[in-house]
């Protein structure tokens, strides 16, 4: 592998740090270098969270640039929008949590929420691959909706294009939680992996 950038993209309070820490983890488990950063975040107000996380056998920069990300997992349905320029053109992945997360009503303003038909064509001519998970229903279906993140981490392992197995990504998991929801987390992964191996 010479490296695979990933921009995660969501809201506050939906557990995108954890999941750039758990994919940073594993790949020092792998024994691969990583940068992981946060560069745009309002977790405690529920606003945008972005997160770069780069692999490779030699990492310099933890940013992704615009154009070359191999891969982009939003866990909010309409902040997929505002980092699709940083995927790689007709050849990046999409990960989508279908989940909407509008925002209150005192940031809405004339803002319409986009519908998931209008951002699917929004991707067409820009993403190579698009998936579309219900993260939270499947974390939910488990006993945990708060284990989306992890849901969505599952269904983006599965396309293979993450570059990281699943082994070490079970161990960060493991390092991340404590025992018993270190188990859930790890059913979370699996769901989702499932479902993605199911369109495959």
């Amino acid at each position: 592998m010479k490296h695979v950038d990933i921009v995660l993209s969501g809201v506050g309070g939906q557990g995108i740090l954890t999941l750039a820490s758990i994919m940073g983890m594993a790949a020092i488990i792998e024994g691969y270098d990583t940068k992981v950063a946060e560069v745009h975040g309002m977790a405690q107000r529920g606003g945008s969270v972005v997160c770069h996380v780069r692999i490779g056998e030699k990492v310099s920069s933890p940013l992704v640039m615009e154009g070359s990300a191999d891969m982009v997992i939003s866990l909010e349905l309409s902040e997929t929008l505002k980092v699709l320029q940083y995927l790689k053109s007709k050849r990046g992945v999409v990960v989508l949590n279908s989940n909407a997360l509008p925002p209150p009503i005192s940031m809405i303003l004339d803002f319409q929420y986009p519908s998931l038909e209008a951002i699917l064509e929004e991707l067409k001519g820009i993403a190579g691959e698009v998936y579309v998970i219900n993260a939270h229903e499947i974390a939910s279906s488990i006993g945990s909706p708060q284990s989306a993140n992890i849901v969505m981490l599952g269904s983006a392992w599965a396309t293979g294009k993450l570059a990281l197995s699943e082994e070490s990504i079970m161990k960060a998991i493991s390092r991340t939680f404590r025992k018993d929801a270190a188990k859930i987390n790890q059913k979370a992964f699996e769901e989702g992996a499932r479902i993605v191996k199911k369109l495959l």
